[in-house]
């Protein structure tokens, strides 16, 4: 979050959010340029929020977390859900669980195919819901994506942008960007360290 705000896409703002999707969904926020931390340094927990009660066991031990369903496993089990409901054919079919990954989803949605288009649609519902919930807590200027699963781009942002906008309050509708990260896969974790010791000079 800290290494967008000094030189991603997130550069000039001072109250952005940023979301991983990945092997889970892990976030960051920054209020006035600075990341906050909150009490005990966990603020922003974003993955961990409740979006089913009951609902898919995470790896955190709760049960119906956002990340069960946003993250790059979790988009994986909504597709094989959607395999068990929907008669459609689908190349899918042929993939196991083990090897799948989300890029042959995005590929697979690229091509028209109908299961991976409906996962991409629920998997930007929940994170769309979600963050109408987020927003108007932290109320930031944008919210920036990273990770494997956001590489998809627009067949998941645009499902986000609508979901997101159909739930929020009415004050922020259509105010609040959704943009991909604007920094590269390699050395964010030290960009955004090295900015972070930066700050605290």
């Amino acid at each position: 979050a800290k290494a967008e705000s000094v030189a991603g896409a997130a550069k000039g703002s001072k109250f952005s959010v940023m979301i991983t999707l990945g092997t889970g969904v892990g976030s960051g926020i920054v209020i006035d340029g600075k990341l906050y931390y909150g009490k005990n340094g966990f603020a922003g927990e974003f993955g961990h929020v409740t979006v089913e009660r009951n609902g898919r066991m995470c790896g955190c031990g709760k049960k119906g977390c956002l990340e069960a369903y946003a993250s790059a496993i979790g988009i994986k089990r909504t597709a094989f859900e959607l395999m068990a409901s929907m008669p459609d054919e689908s190349p899918l079919r042929d993939i196991s669980f083990n090897d799948m990954d989300s890029a042959m989803l995005s590929e697979a949605a690229e091509k028209g195919d109908p299961i991976a288009l409906e996962a991409f649609r629920l998997t930007g519902q929940r994170l769309g819901y979600a963050l109408a919930d987020a927003a108007v807590i932290t109320s930031p200027e944008a919210v920036f994506f990273f990770g494997g699963l956001a590489k998809a781009g627009e067949k998941l942002f645009k499902h986000i942008r609508y979901y997101m906008n159909e739930a929020i309050l009415v004050t922020y509708k259509d105010k609040i960007k959704i943009l991909p990260s604007g920094l590269q896969d390699k050395n964010v974790a030290i960009l955004g360290g090295a900015a972070l010791v930066w700050q605290k000079q």
